[in-house]
């Protein structure tokens, strides 16, 4: 168990550039942090690259970077969200696919017909837009829920709160959800009623 004070020597090795005290954490907590990440994400080659992006921006930004926990508490921090971020982004594209199949009924192919790159990566990042203006426990809940498919119980007992609140959450970030992205719904089908060239 890492003591406080064990916390803080680390801390500053790595704050003052020691290469060594580095290589030895990341040794320490690599396969432990990439476990965790896997029961998030579910993909073994996602969670590691994921750990080893946290571990690359704690050292790149190592002199920049405030840790006021423990480090052992700021890595696991770290990883979760990077994780509930790797859900929404990859998992948003799949979530527009299956908005515009439902509206249109066409597949993938003739909306890529349509819709430029550009077009996309707008539609896409108007998505993330509108996840980002969830509160943040609205927004955690909501990506555990739909991006990483656990159940109201799971995040329930992961998150400390009752299942009732994780359910209340879950329909507020609908209801705003649906209200943040209305505007897309006619553009969405104004592209799909376009004749092909």
């Amino acid at each position: 168990m890492e003591t406080e004070e064990q916390s803080d020597i680390w801390k500053q090795l790595i704050v003052q550039g020691d290469k060594k005290a580095f290589e030895q954490l990341f040794r320490m907590w690599y396969v432990r942090l990439c476990l965790y990440a896997e029961t998030i994400v579910r993909d073994r080659d996602a969670a590691e690259d994921l750990v080893q992006n946290v571990f690359c921006t704690l050292w790149e930004k190592r002199g920049d970077i405030n840790i006021r926990e423990s480090l052992k508490s700021y890595l696991y921090h770290t990883v979760y969200y990077a994780a509930l971020n790797f859900l929404k982004h990859d998992r948003v594209r799949l979530a527009f696919w299956e908005f515009i199949q439902k509206q249109g009924g066409k597949d993938e192919d003739d909306i890529e017909h349509f819709m430029d790159r550009e077009a996309q990566e707008v539609m896409t990042k108007e998505i993330n837009r509108a996840i980002d203006t969830l509160p943040e426990q609205c927004r955690e809940i909501f990506l555990l829920s739909r991006f990483a498919g656990k159940k109201s119980q799971e995040i329930a007992f992961e998150l400390g709160i009752s299942v009732r609140t994780v359910e209340t959450q879950l329909y507020r970030a609908m209801k705003r959800l649906r209200e943040e992205l209305a505007h897309l719904r006619s553009l969405v089908c104004w592209l799909l009623c376009l004749p092909k060239a």
